[in-house]
């Protein structure tokens, strides 16, 4: 008989004749596990060629991959004790599974059962069952397999009912009681280690070291384990704890966990908060309840609020004890206080009124401030945020965070608002279990959290509106910086500090200061490179980086090389340092988008390097790219967006001058070929666009003067 395993790695089993033994045989393909187990996941159901495809080649098969996938089932085939058990369907294949042949249905027999026995109270039934399923366990459902197989889901539903099955199985050997008492506690001691906000496995232990007669211990893990969940969730420990913190406290096993005959002459324990059919007294009655029959144990009682939930600030413990009030995040409490600022970038240049503008957005009373800084690539947007950053974070004393968002990193795609919601409830010392996984419930987690501090947060490169609104804080305390190419102007609220490229003197002077290079500042070399860089400061870090590198480099030799324009963005690279890696981002993103206005931004900007003028006008580039004016006036829109161009005027448009070298560049790499028909396009375009600047914006024809120079 044949079997198959997906309680650990894809395997199958055969038994011998007699069926007193089975031995593995593992499957060495990777592929092989693949498929067997996409298979499996589906068994009994045609599962697509397509499907299949996809779980072998992750989404991007190759050319051959339909003549590989018959391969892969024919090698899967001999395996198999039964070629017509994988079947070829029209559509796919099935694979046929009989009752009793795959670990997981086996599993789940014996979980019903465990479920219904400790329903019961069926104590040995109930090890049984527990001990039958997890004896099924080899390791982490369909370990070993790529993402693409899929089947999340089902692996964490099963890891569940493992933790259930351990669960179940102490209530059980905990109720029985005897010698396998002692050899509960480091079992339990190491669950609650692993699962640290799983109060089931501390009951058991706080049950387990009480009944071995270390009361101490018993105690020591429940105040361990309500500072741990009042001080970072602000909750009580649920019943079943403070019903076993009853039972230690009292020190009596008959009262909180009576002893009982049980089966085959042995004595067992009777759980907290059950009752044996002939005891009058019920469950044992929680602290401060009416039938409390001790004043002591009532006085201690955590404190209630009217509406039933249990107080924060200074509720005292069931034994007397005093647990310290919620503390927020960086204030001393459970969770250190973050301090997460990058240093900001060195030397930090000019900019002397936006950084007022922003110090005062920051600081202004009022409402959580949120500020917006916004500008093309490399303009230095981050390094003016982290400056101010530190300049105010003596006003937010509970902590600062700080998250890079990867709007537009190369080769890292943004992060989606759940994931930068676990990233900072992360950071503020929520255990990775408690994070809701809807992300508004992980927004609403995050502002209870921040709401009576005052943090600040610096959420760096953000892609939209929509990735930064779930990560604002409620709280009237915190504040928020956010940098971004887009101004968000779909945030409400939001202050917003737009970056330009920097002055002539201002750029000389970050030349100097960052290459080491005494006297350049006011030189002809330096007002000439800060002319061909644009004062952006990225591009003139990268410059400053050369000089620092190349002592024999000279200002004025540099600025020659750059004069060339074909090969000006080259220049602007050292290191990590790169203009056009930076422009490439956001353009690639454009061309690869599946919105049209996306790609005929991207198609917009080719046109752009394809005639170089300092301005442009809609008439103009839809003429260019042979795309009408509509779609030409929703990809200058998205341009704009993204910081590849800026508006000057209504409907004129002029690009960075490294922006047009970038332009060009791509346009060059598509192959464009003027012919003579776009010739005339183009040259009749260019002299329409000069007829405008002559006889002035919002002109025709008819508009000019018979007899003048325009006409």
């Amino acid at each position: 008989m044949m079997r198959f395993g997906l309680l650990g790695p894809p395997v199958l089993f055969r038994d011998d004749q007699s069926g007193s033994r089975s031995d593995a045989t593992p499957v060495a393909s990777a592929k092989s596990r693949a498929l067997l187990a996409t298979l499996l996941l589906d068994a009994g159901r045609v599962v697509p060629a397509e499907a299949l495809e996809d779980a072998l080649w992750g989404g991007a098969p190759p050319v051959s991959a339909r003549a590989s996938l018959h391969n892969h089932i024919a090698r899967l085939r001999r395996l198999l004790d039964d070629p017509g058990r994988l079947r070829t369907v029209p559509s796919g294949y099935v694979l046929r599974l009989d009752e009793g042949e795959l670990d997981v249905h086996v599993f789940e027999r014996h979980l019903s059962a465990a479920r219904a026995a400790h329903t019961g109270r069926a104590w040995e039934q109930v090890v049984r069952e527990c001990a039958a399923a997890l004896g099924l366990w080899r390791g982490a459902p369909l370990a070993g397999l790529a993402p693409e197989v899929g089947g999340y889901a089902f692996a964490q539903r099963l890891d569940e009912a493992r933790l259930l099955l351990l669960e179940w199985r102490y209530d059980a050997e905990l109720a029985l009681g005897g010698p396998r008492l002692h050899g509960l506690v480091p079992e339990l001691a190491a669950l609650t280690g692993e699962y640290p906000l799983r109060e089931a496995y501390h009951r058991q232990l706080m049950l387990a070291l009480h009944r071995t007669g270390r009361q101490a211990e018993a105690l020591a893990v429940h105040r361990d384990l309500r500072t741990r969940l009042v001080g970072r969730l602000g909750i009580e420990p649920g019943a079943g704890v403070r019903e076993a913190h009853v039972e230690v406290l009292r020190g009596a096993v008959g009262e909180g966990g009576a002893e009982e005959p049980g089966d085959n002459g042995r004595t067992r324990m009777r759980p907290v908060g059950t009752a044996s059919p002939g005891d009058p007294g019920g469950p044992v009655p929680h602290p401060g309840s009416p039938n409390d029959p001790g004043g002591s144990l009532s006085q201690a009682a955590p404190s209630s609020s009217p509406g039933g939930q249990v107080s924060r600030a200074g509720a005292p413990g069931v034994s007397g004890e005093r647990v310290p009030p919620l503390v927020p995040p960086g204030a001393g409490g459970p969770v250190p206080t973050p301090g997460q600022l990058p240093p900001a970038p060195a030397p930090f240049v000019g900019r002397g009124a936006v950084r007022g503008s922003l110090h005062r957005a920051l600081t202004a009373p009022g409402p959580h401030p949120v500020a917006v800084i916004s500008g093309m690539a490399g303009v230095g947007k981050s390094a003016l945020a982290l400056e101010v950053a530190h300049q105010v974070a003596e006003r937010f004393p509970d902590g600062q965070l700080h998250l890079h968002l990867h709007g537009a990193s190369p080769g890292r795609t943004p992060l989606t608002p759940g994931q930068a919601l676990t990233a900072l409830l992360g950071d503020l010392g929520t255990e990775p279990c408690r994070i809701p996984e809807q992300p508004d419930s992980a927004a609403a987690l995050l502002r209870s959290l921040l709401a009576p501090t005052r943090t600040l947060l610096v959420l760096d490169d953000a892609a939209s509106a929509a990735q930064v609104r779930p990560l604002l804080p409620g709280g009237s305390g915190c504040a928020v910086i956010v940098t971004s190419r887009s101004p968000l102007t779909a945030l409400d609220g939001a202050a917003r500090i737009p970056l330009v490229p920097l002055p002539d003197e201002e750029s000389a002077e970050l030349l100097r200061s960052a290459s080491g290079r005494d006297g350049l500042d006011g030189t002809d070399a330096a007002r000439r490179l800060a002319e061909l860089t644009g004062g952006l400061p990225l591009a003139l870090r990268a410059l400053a980086a050369r000089l620092a590198a190349r002592r024999a480099l000279t200002p004025e030799t540099l600025a020659g090389q750059l004069a060339t324009a074909e090969g000006r963005l080259r220049h602007l690279e050292y290191d990590d340092l790169s203009v056009r890696r930076s422009l490439a981002v956001a353009y690639d993103a454009l061309a690869a988008s599946e919105r049209e206005a996306d790609r005929d931004a991207a198609r917009t900007l080719r046109g752009i390097g394809t005639l170089d003028l300092p301005t442009y006008g809609v008439s103009l580039l839809a003429r260019l790219t042979g795309i009408g004016e509509p779609r030409t006036e929703a990809a200058l829109d998205r341009l704009l967006d993204v910081a590849l161009l800026e508006e000057t005027a209504y409907g004129r448009y002029v690009p960075h001058v490294l922006v047009r070298d970038f332009a060009r560049e791509r346009a060059g790499e598509r192959g464009a070929v003027v012919t003579a028909g776009t010739a005339l396009h183009w040259y009749a375009a260019a002299a329409e666009q000069i007829l405008a600047a002559t006889v002035g914006p919002g002109l025709g024809q008819d508009d000019i003067p018979p007899g003048s120079a325009a006409a």
